[in-house]
């Protein structure tokens, strides 16, 4: 069998590398000294995480009356983690969220409720797929992701590891973006076949075509994240990390910031949140691997936290009534999580659209506030971002003031409000 030099770079993929940069992609590696935007961290709670469970009304008659086995407790052996009002209602964090507590109460977290997409359907697939793309379903369908529209109208040259997707695969939401570049560990961020490889590739690629030029370059780049990597410091401190797939991701992403490669955008996908069966037990893991890694993380990028934002979001929510299996079903609004040194934490922002029957959407808890407007803001106040009609046509900016920054969002961009 012979291979042609576009199957074999095809094949030999470094991370996904190699299969999606593409030919005439401008590659540097920048160092991030005197960066002017933040480092964005997208983490994608995928499977449709409970806002009611995450962040509870625990006090709430109908909440009560509706969730009478699985509900967040005021009171109690272990109850939830009061953390004020929105609306003139109490919410409390779920006791397995001591962590993102302590952040909340640093300041450094804020919380936005009933948010996301509002819209009948229920699909994990579809809905995924319209969040990423960023349109809603009565909304045209773009061919892009909202981080790749993003990218690409900011200004500047980017550096080969600035978009980074720590998984086997890039997201949607970088689709159509070929700077994306898919890292399932750095220890291993290399040619598929290591050096042998990469020698065959690197010789087959001595032109002067842009295909070439781009694929000799990519081979620099890992061969310099390499070399990075090698003269690093170990840093055997633990940082209380809980182990496991999560705490490798984040690890990751910590020493891709410690190495200033150029890191721009992070995106870390959080599988596991579609509890339709024992609630209790499933939500109280997945909740406290979250809080706890995310408590990890932030200090192991001490150094770097003045200039790292993360932002979490979801399909959907659950349903508003549990089921008979102590569970919950597909819903509606959720929640999101907005973290970092310049946010203004300590607060829960958005609507609270209330739990009496003749306030819900379809029986589930309405969205009050669209997840794109928490996210232009971010964008804007954060990267830079001047044309945010680019990236969301359809959502005017209306920065809600989660985060502090220069605000270009009405540079070039949607009227502004708020």
């Amino acid at each position: 069998m012979t291979l042609s030099r576009r199957e074999i770079l095809r094949h030999a993929t470094a991370g996904a590398a190699m299969a999606t940069i593409a030919p005439g992609f401008k590659v540097a590696f920048a160092q991030q000294a005197g960066a002017t935007k933040d480092i964005l961290v997208v983490m994608y709670l995928r499977g449709a995480a409970d806002g009611l469970q995450m962040v509870a009304p625990a006090g709430d008659p109908d909440y009560i009356a509706n969730r009478p086995t699985i509900r967040v407790q005021t009171t109690g052996n272990n109850p939830g983690l009061g953390i004020g009002t929105l609306d003139g209602v109490d919410f409390y964090l779920h006791p397995a969220n001591a962590e993102l507590k302590a952040l909340y109460d640093q300041k450094k977290l804020a919380i936005v409720h009933a948010v996301g997409l509002r819209s009948d359907e229920r699909s994990h697939f579809e809905c995924q797929e319209r969040m990423e793309l960023g349109a809603n379903f009565n909304e045209l369908t773009p061919a892009d992701g909202w981080l790749s529209r993003h990218l690409k109208n900011l200004t500047g040259a980017h550096p080969i590891l600035g978009t980074v997707s720590l998984a086997s695969n890039n997201p949607e939401s970088l689709l159509g973006y070929n700077g994306a570049v898919a890292i399932t560990s750095t220890a291993g961020f290399n040619v598929s076949g290591g050096t042998n490889n990469a020698n065959v590739i690197r010789a087959l690629n001595q032109g002067a075509t842009g295909y070439e030029t781009t694929s000799v370059q990519t081979l620099d780049s890992i061969s310099t994240l390499q070399t990075n990597l090698a003269s690093l410091p170990v840093d055997n401190t633990n940082y209380g990390y809980p182990g496991g797939a999560l705490t490798n991701t984040m690890r990751s992403l910590a020493t891709l910031i410690r190495l200033n490669v150029g890191l721009e955008v992070a995106h870390i996908d959080v599988g596991g949140w579609d509890h339709h069966n024992n609630l209790n037990a499933e939500f109280n893991t997945r909740a406290s691997d979250l809080a706890r890694n995310l408590g990890a993380f932030w200090r192991e990028i001490a150094p770097s936290q003045d200039r790292v934002t993360i932002i979490t979001m979801t399909e959907f929510g659950r349903r508003f009534r549990e089921n008979a299996s102590q569970g919950t079903d597909h819903g509606s609004g959720s929640f999101m999580f907005v973290m970092g040194n310049n946010v203004n934490g300590g607060k829960i922002y958005g609507t609270w659209p209330g739990l009496a029957a003749n306030k819900l959407f379809n029986g589930d808890l309405d969205t009050t506030t669209d997840y794109r407007r928490v996210v232009g803001e971010v964008l804007a106040k954060r990267q830079g971002a001047k044309a945010l009609n680019k990236v969301f046509p359809t959502i005017p900016y209306a920065p809600m003031g989660i985060v502090n920054g220069v605000d270009t969002g009405t540079v070039g961009g949607s009227a502004t409000a708020g």
